[in-house]
């Protein structure tokens, strides 16, 4: 009696096990589709602006007020030397031309302030949050080697231990009437 109630409880914990990989596969595959179709992370692939900043972490863009961007802010834009990278970087001058402002920028660790100015029309927006190493780990999830070890793995390992588990209650079943089928020694 014992025996069977251990196994109760070992089977109910694998049972659990099965459930938090599958939760955690789905998430995976659901962060995946949510970054694919919205985009809410934009990856960080340079350390200009490190230490606040680094390679690999991710950022969430705030829509900001452009006129009313100030000197020390953070802004996010497109790279006037090529339009498909974003750019991360804090406001060292601000200039005011017939109504227009333009906005002179530097990353934190660069040396020099970047060589172009940036017009308010041209801001995509402000760095709402950062999260440390979470870019990295997006890199890595969509890659074949970590969706592999972070989706597939643990979905079939959850569909084994639920399979094995199935297996084992019904080999526990025929045994169980098989004993009690067995007519008494006469």
């Amino acid at each position: 009696m014992k025996r069977q109630k251990l196994y109760r409880v070992f089977a109910s914990l694998l049972r659990l096990t099965a459930i938090l990989l599958v939760a955690v596969a789905m998430s995976l595959v659901l962060l995946i589709i949510a970054q694919r179709v919205f985009n809410p992370f934009n990856i960080v692939v340079s350390n200009s602006m490190s230490p606040q900043i680094k390679t690999g972490d991710a950022v969430v863009i705030k829509d900001i007020e452009t006129q009313n961007v100030k000197l020390g802010d953070v802004i996010i834009f497109h790279d006037p030397e090529d339009r498909s990278n974003l750019i991360i970087h804090r406001v060292v001058n601000v200039e005011d031309q017939g109504g227009v402002k333009f906005y002179s920028t530097k990353g934190d660790s660069n040396p020099e302030p970047d060589n172009w100015r940036i017009s308010m029309g041209e801001v995509l927006g402000g760095v709402s949050i950062t999260l440390p190493g979470f870019g990295a780990f997006l890199d890595f999830v969509t890659a074949p080697r970590g969706y592999t070890s972070c989706i597939v793995i643990p979905a079939a390992a959850s569909l084994l231990i639920v399979m094995l588990l199935g297996f084992a209650e019904k080999l526990s079943d025929l045994t169980h009437r098989s004993k009690s089928t067995v007519p008494p020694p006469a």
